[in-house]
């Protein structure tokens, strides 16, 4: 009997473990601030910003952003060279949420002229759920080539987007701001994983005294 309760503790604590380490996480571009162009005497980039978060596969990146923003995803090359002009994706709804739908790097600017030169840009490294938290790579040499097409006033509904396809309209609304950030929340996830297995182990040592 006291075998029987022990191994139906321990599958219970595998079925409440493991998602919570790989759940997927929200992240405030920039947090309070936003997609925005960086001001003047800001000490903070947006590579700075995404330095300090560890992405997963499956996270979300919301932007939040102006009217007369956008999000352009774009490859390395013209990341270096702030060249909007043939972008993978390109976002201009003020609120788009992009989901890391592989592992790797991804090349984030904005479409309006002077804006990415000014340091309105961002790569994001993604890593697999059990890959280790690596340190980010260096940010590109800094490189500016052409002017970017001039940018269209946004609609008003958000948009989902990922590397596969493009912008889709999407029911999520924007988060709280009294919310934990993206990391904080994954590692309350994390911590409650642990304190849950902790108390299982106890009861199922106690249940096989």
């Amino acid at each position: 009997m006291a075998s029987v309760l022990a191994a139906t503790i321990c599958l219970l604590v595998a079925a409440s473990v493991s998602p919570s380490w790989s759940m997927p996480v929200v992240y405030n571009v920039g947090d309070v601030r936003g997609w925005t162009l960086p001001s003047g005497n800001g000490t903070e980039t947006y590579n700075h910003w995404a330095k300090k978060n560890h992405f997963q596969l499956g996270d979300v990146l919301d932007f939040k952003y102006a009217s007369n923003d956008s999000v352009f995803l774009v490859n390395h090359d013209d990341y270096k060279m702030c060249s909007t002009e043939t972008p993978v994706s390109r976002f201009k709804d003020g609120n788009t949420k992009f989901k890391l739908d592989r592992t790797g790097f991804f090349y984030f600017v904005s479409g309006v002229p002077g804006h990415c030169q000014a340091g309105q840009r961002m790569i994001a490294r993604v890593v697999a759920h059990s890959a280790l938290a690596a340190a980010p790579a260096k940010p590109p040499s800094a490189g500016f080539g052409s002017a970017s097409s001039p940018v269209v006033s946004a609609p008003a509904s958000s948009s989902y987007g990922s590397s596969s396809g493009g912008s889709t309209p999407t029911s999520f609304g924007p988060s709280p701001l009294a919310e934990p950030s993206g990391a904080s929340r994954r590692a309350l996830a994390a911590g409650f994983s642990v304190v849950t297995y902790l108390l299982a182990s106890v009861f199922a040592m106690i249940a096989l005294a």
